[in-house]
């Protein structure tokens, strides 16, 4: 039974069972329909019998209209490169008075395809053509070819192995009433994105910060990876007891350049996930009135994130962290 003869089935219940009852309210609250709805079928049924309460064959919708010709998009980007000031209406007009009719929102989108939908874009071109072919080099289309000119990918926080490098940063949480400024310390291993993190009261210090480089050095130890180097920024937290715990482990530190945060990526992303995906959400939850309440809600998100979470980084691909450092550890 197709869908159509189902319909027709319904309606026809519908009458037969408002003629049962002899009410056509009740018959309509039953089969969860309107009355306007009933009497409409009603028009149609004495009109044509039976057959009228078969649903209407509606004429499906005008597709995708044809894609401009290659011919007129040819012309269209040579009228744009002959007159680069010109925007697309103007190049409409031109085309039009030559016999080509294209409304100027398509030639508009043609130019969009082919890069040229700004007009510094087509300035850009015609100055780089110059430059080639008539040695007309100016300082600007210098500078853009220095920067179309490709440079050699060299990723500073590349790690193939966990323990290779952990990326290590403090975060400020905020100013609770009945806790203090509260400060989070956190760490992402960038081979698995396995995250350690902490929370403390006050402004961030080296004690705290080596205290915390080595808990983290102990689980790796204990998961069998040593630590070999972390990477923090310059901040004074990770001086003076920072660097004294970095030599005792055997541990290469290395510093981000200054204004250069996002070679931190690893752990400033993580930073953000925890901000959005557990912080504003606890906040709005619960009232925290003490620092070992806000570190348990804490803990408890991270067992989340390492090993139910799955991730879609381009190093996890829909893993949990936890899975690919024991899946390392099976593989070694």
């Amino acid at each position: 039974m197709t869908l159509e003869d189902k319909v027709h089935l319904q309606r026809l219940r519908l009458f037969r069972r408002a003629e049962e009852l002899g009410n056509v309210s009740a018959a309509c609250r039953e089969a969860g329909v309107a009355r306007s709805y009933y009497y409409r079928l009603q028009g149609r049924f004495r009109r044509y019998g039976p057959d009228g309460l078969h649903p209407k064959h509606r004429q499906g919708r005008p597709g995708r209209p044809p894609l401009l010709d290659a011919q007129v998009e040819r012309r269209i980007v040579a009228e744009a490169l002959a007159q680069p000031a010109w925007g697309p209406q103007r190049i409409s007009d031109q085309l039009a008075m030559r016999g080509i009719v294209v409304a100027a929102s398509t030639v508009y989108r043609a130019l969009r395809r082919n890069g040229l939908g700004t007009r510094r874009q087509r300035f850009g071109i015609v100055e780089q053509h110059s430059a080639k072919h008539a040695g007309l080099l100016t300082e600007r289309t210098r500078r853009e070819l220095e920067k179309a000119r490709p440079v050699p990918s060299r990723r500073h926080v590349e790690a193939s192995k966990p323990g290779q490098l952990v990326c290590i940063d403090c975060f400020y949480i905020g100013k609770l009433k009945g806790v203090g400024k509260v400060w989070q310390i956190t760490a992402c291993d960038a081979a698995s994105s396995y995250a350690w993190a902490t929370v403390f009261v006050g402004d961030p210090r080296a004690a705290i910060s080596a205290r915390f480089l080595r808990s983290v050095a102990q689980d790796l130890d204990r998961l069998g990876w040593p630590l070999q180097r972390v990477l923090t920024d310059r901040g004074s937290e990770f001086k003076g007891d920072f660097d004294r715990a970095c030599k005792e482990l055997d541990v290469r530190h290395t510093r981000t350049k200054p204004r250069h945060a996002f070679t931190n990526g690893f752990v400033e992303r993580l930073q953000g996930t925890i901000l959005h995906e557990h912080w504003r959400v606890e906040f709005r939850r619960r009232y925290f009135t003490r620092l070992h309440q806000i570190e348990r809600s804490l803990q408890s998100f991270l067992r989340l994130y390492n090993r139910d979470r799955p991730h879609r980084g381009y190093r996890t691909r829909g893993r949990t962290p936890a899975s690919i450092l024991k899946g390392a550890i099976d593989d070694r």
